[in-house]
């Protein structure tokens, strides 16, 4: 007996360890294009001040439903949702519309989420 764990023990909790390490990883790409989609719908709005109510809201639902296949809360696709609007909207003039398109947001992120499927 040398003291040392046995190396099959070790190569079991290595492998779970990578596996989380990989879902998490599949996780944050998942939600990569539909963060950049979602930031350029956004940054849409803000600029150009007419947009699509329903093409936000697509994009809304695409980033939601990615994050939430990647394993996110409700609250951290809602806190994400936020946030992402927080940094768009701060290269623009601050305005009533951020914290209508806020409150928006939160009630589509909480519909898309909670949405059963079928």
């Amino acid at each position: 007996m040398s003291g040392r764990p046995d190396r099959k023990e070790e190569g079991r909790k290595g492998a779970r360890g990578a596996a989380k390490r990989g879902e998490k990883r599949v996780a944050r790409n998942a939600s990569s294009k539909a963060y950049m989609n979602l930031a350029a719908a956004l940054a849409t709005v803000f600029t150009a001040g007419v947009y699509t109510r329903e093409e936000l809201q697509a994009a809304v639902c695409t980033f939601v439903s990615e994050m939430k296949d990647g394993g996110e809360t409700g609250e951290g696709v809602v806190k994400a949702a936020q946030g992402l609007v927080t940094e768009v909207g701060s290269r623009f003039p601050s305005s009533e519309r951020t914290q209508m398109l806020l409150a928006d947001m939160v009630s589509w992120c909480l519909a898309e989420y909670y949405r059963e499927t079928a």
